[in-house]
């Protein structure tokens, strides 16, 4: 797959989702790709086209439909 991960420093440990999003609080809504950085309270979250980043707390998270799109080594030794 290939999606642009974020240049910045931050979004190194992100990995890449496919997460429904439904709640109108979000600034985005529908099913997306989006890198995301999985905290023990919260969740950094960066659409790739758009460029859009936020944070939503982890409770909210796990309540969300996401499935984990695996990645190659070869893809990573890319970045």
């Amino acid at each position: 797959m290939d999606v642009a991960r974020p240049k910045e420093a931050t979004w190194d440990n992100a990995k890449l989702y496919r997460v429904d999003f439904f709640d109108m609080r979000l600034p985005v809504s529908g099913t997306r790709l989006v890198w995301a950085v999985v905290g023990y309270k919260w969740v950094r979250i960066c659409t790739p086209i758009q460029n859009k980043k936020f944070r939503m707390r982890r409770g909210e998270w796990d309540k969300m439909s996401t499935q984990l799109i695996k990645e190659s080594d070869d893809e990573r030794a890319d970045v």
